[in-house]
């Protein structure tokens, strides 16, 4: 509501500015008229009204001055289009995140990491109820080892799929992860030291999102002294360390010094990208999807291959590439996401992006076409006035908001051809109308397709929008000094 009352406002106040200024100048070439012995109330000056030689109605200056002010007053619709495609944007993203949520998350990939129960003793000195004597006491205490692999290879399959709500829809994946793990223990140094529980140890895996594993499909140990025990079970029971807080675990059996390996694999889902922490001295990463979008963000990785297909890419992580060691102890609460290897399925442009990207050029769009229609008027030898400049100007803003209508119920490419459809059509033939010729008004036609074709192809290559604007600029401004090359000074 205040951003309605606030373009109002702004809309009454340039309107004022607008035709205060419009009629400042009107007053100052009436008597620069006056000045140079013509009477503009006379019935001379009227008859060569009639024939079109009134300087101060057909004069350029005051027609380029109109064109600038109905410039500035197009800022106000589209304004109004920004703020509502805006709204639209941040209502899809909001959809896509609770679609995302309901089907899994970006998933963050961590594990598997060994964890090994110990008891450990504390020697505290305590005081005498009567604060006399003080005697030591050994107090025992629980925690835990976290130990990461050596080697840690994992292998994931994405294939994209879409989910819908409304009018709106999501980008997710399934993903199929095979891995392998391999621990070497060894005799492991913790000041007062009791002893391991072994037989309690317990593998454990970090995802994001518990909600999104579709099943486990294989879990194998190889190696002597090393068994499973009992079956899988939700969470890692490592709360404090991040990167592991959600997850499954599953319990073992180990030695006290043992080398063993861990083949595993699983299908989750997940949306919008997929990260893996690399928690192996050495970590080997495969991503294969069937989306040719991909972008990376953290470690990049060493290899990538990317078609029409999809993508495919490889890391290599060294351990040196962190800052945490390969063991730790629970309680010192470590944080494992410092580092990541991070495929995003991206979406290029979302057709929310494009129509803000051709708002921004609105303005720029409708002065161009306020400047081809006044180069027509010169080259052809007539005139429009301002109401028609100000019907023309509507029409022009109609497109965008055409365009954000469209485009959220049909491709973008069929959504800009019908929107582009509207000003062109309207436009040329109502000044082929007002100025009682097909001919002009094909003209006109052209020309408006000429502008809505750059447009797209600006929209298309963002990269060169810039480079391609300078240019279209550059362009109008040759032919408009061109055609008003021979313009009379009393015009001017």
């Amino acid at each position: 509501m205040f951003s309605i009352i606030f373009w109002v406002l702004t809309l009454l106040s340039l309107a004022l500015f607008g035709g205060a200024t419009y009629l400042v100048v009107r007053a100052l070439l009436k008597k620069f008229n006056q000045n140079q012995g013509i009477d503009m109330e006379s019935p001379q000056a009227l008859s060569s009204h009639s024939k079109g030689t009134s300087l101060a109605k057909n004069t350029t200056l005051l027609k380029a001055l109109t064109i600038g002010i109905l410039s500035i007053l197009a800022l106000i619709p589209l304004g109004i289009i920004m703020d509502m495609t805006s709204d639209r944007e941040a209502l899809y993203h909001s959809v896509v995140d609770e679609i995302g949520r309901s089907w899994g998350e970006q998933q963050t990939l961590s594990g598997p990491v060994l964890v090994i129960p110990y008891s450990y003793f504390v020697m505290q000195e305590e005081v005498s109820a009567d604060g006399k004597n003080r005697h030591q006491v050994k107090r025992t205490y629980q925690d835990e080892l976290v130990i990461l692999p050596k080697k840690l290879k994992l292998d994931l399959d994405l294939k994209h799929d879409f989910r819908t709500r409304g009018i709106y829809q999501s980008l997710v994946y399934n993903a199929t992860l095979q891995g392998k793990a391999d621990f070497s223990l060894s005799h492991y140094e913790i000041p007062n030291l009791i002893a391991f529980d072994n037989k309690n140890a317990r593998l454990a895996f970090g995802v994001s999102s518990n909600q999104a594993i579709d099943k486990v499909d294989k879990l194998e140990l190889t190696g002597e002294a090393v068994t499973l025990s009992g079956s899988l079970m939700s969470g890692t029971g490592l709360g404090t360390t991040g990167g592991l807080e959600k997850g499954f675990n599953q319990g073992v059996q180990v030695g006290e010094a043992s080398d063993f390996s861990v083949d595993f694999a699983m299908t989750l889902r997940g949306s919008q990208s997929i990260s893996a922490l690399p928690l192996g001295e050495q970590t080997l990463l495969n991503i294969h999807a069937d989306w040719p979008h991909p972008s990376f963000k953290g470690l990049l990785p060493a290899e990538r291959d990317i078609n029409a297909q999809g993508f495919t890419a490889s890391w290599n992580i060294s351990h040196l590439t962190r800052n945490y060691p390969q063991e730790f102890i629970k309680s010192n609460q470590s944080t494992l996401t410092e580092v990541s290897a991070n495929a995003i399925l991206f979406e290029p442009v979302t057709h929310y992006g494009k129509i803000e990207r051709s708002v921004k050029y609105g303005l720029l769009f409708i002065v161009l076409t306020f400047i081809m229609l006044f180069i027509f008027e010169l080259g052809q030898k007539t005139s429009l006035s301002t109401i028609q400049y100000v019907l023309v100007g509507s029409a022009m803003a109609l497109f965008y908001l055409l365009l954000l209508s469209l485009s959220e119920h049909l491709a973008f490419l069929h959504a800009y051809l019908i929107a582009a459809c509207i000003p062109v059509l309207s436009v040329s033939a109502y000044v082929g109308s007002a100025t009682a010729s097909i001919k002009r008004g094909a003209i006109v036609g052209i020309m408006l397709v000429s502008l809505y074709a750059v447009l797209y192809s600006i929209l298309q290559l963002e990269d060169y929008a810039l480079l391609m604007g300078t240019g279209l600029l550059l362009v109008v401004l040759l032919i408009l000094m061109f055609v008003t090359r021979h313009q009379p000074k009393n015009t001017a």
